[in-house]
């Protein structure tokens, strides 16, 4: 037998790895920033705006809605059972332009997240400035009126109605798989999702919220090269059968964490506005799966069916 076998596991060759994984680890740390707020990353993203053909607009006028205008239902959700986490978000005082993502959920109605939009003097929709934006009371969300784009709209997985009591909601089950798609950094990207259950979500700083989140495992992103998600706030998150089930409000870097608005707020927000029956329920052709949601979210995307929302100061 040959003696002069080298012994890997020898104290050099322990040393050596060991090294090698705090460098690694701090790497990581360094990338991911040494803090852990959800929010970070979503400012200062590159973007041009054509403002010539916007001389005239006058300023986003931003309507803050009243516990009153949500018509006669109340706006908590009964029918969600909140773990005690929770998670508390920074809401800055904005002092950078930025952008986020929205998506068409009515006939003139888009949905996005009300951080994206807050304390911005105009915020467009690809070129176009928004002249309304509605705010509810209680929601990290904002609906946009544009009657410019002739797109189809989304649908919610529920939503209340005379024909939808909320005893007659399924909700997601935990381990349900979801697909998040927007404008991470500024660009096409997209996650894929797993449902983790409720969480209370505290929003203090330059606005104050107390609201039950969705929490989802982060398992994949497109492309897989994108190393933060700031920029998909606003975006829709949906189930397997094409349906929104959220609205990604924020994402939690380090924790491989993200959180969204519920659809039961979503659809009161609608009808707040519209003053009317804007949603409809036909059950969407389209299923998503593992196999074909990255070309799915870029179809949605090309068509415009889901935007990049910019915000200006």
């Amino acid at each position: 037998m040959n003696s002069n076998i080298k012994n890997e596991n020898s104290p050099f060759g322990v040393r050596a790895a060991y090294i090698f994984g705090i460098v690694v680890c701090l790497c990581s740390i360094y990338l991911s920033g040494l803090d852990d707020n959800p929010m970070k990353g979503r400012e200062n993203f590159n973007f041009k705006i054509d403002k010539g053909k916007n001389k005239l607009a006058l300023n986003t006028v931003h309507h803050h809605l009243k516990s009153q205008n949500l018509i006669e239902i109340p706006i908590k959700n009964p029918g969600i059972n909140v773990v005690q986490n929770t998670i508390k978000i920074p809401i800055d005082v904005r002092n950078s332009n930025g952008s986020g993502t929205a998506f068409k959920i009515g006939n003139d109605s888009w949905i996005t997240a009300r951080h994206v939009v807050h304390g911005c003097q105009n915020v467009y929709l690809s070129n176009e400035v928004i002249k309304n934006i509605f705010i509810p009371p209680s929601s990290d969300l904002a609906l946009l009126l544009s009657e410019s784009f002739n797109v189809d709209k989304f649908e919610l997985s529920w939503f209340p109605s005379l024909n939808n009591s909320i005893k007659d909601r399924k909700d997601l089950v935990v381990g349900d798989l979801g697909y998040s798609i927007g404008f991470p950094k500024g660009e096409p990207g997209e996650a894929r999702l797993k449902f983790a259950g409720y969480v209370q979500m505290i929003q203090r700083g330059a606005y104050y919220l107390t609201e039950p989140v969705k929490m989802w495992v982060e398992t994949q992103r497109q492309p897989r090269s994108l190393d933060q998600m700031g920029g998909i706030s606003g975006g829709p998150i949906f189930n397997k059968e094409g349906s929104v089930v959220g609205v990604h409000v924020a994402n939690s870097v380090r924790r491989g964490r993200a959180f969204s608005v519920d659809e039961y707020a979503i659809s009161w927000l609608v009808m707040a506005v519209s003053k009317k029956q804007e949603l409809t329920r036909e059950n969407p052709k389209i299923h998503i799966s593992d196999k074909n949601w990255s070309e799915i979210a870029s179809t949605w995307r090309n068509t415009g069916r889901i935007k990049k929302v910019i915000c200006t100061i």
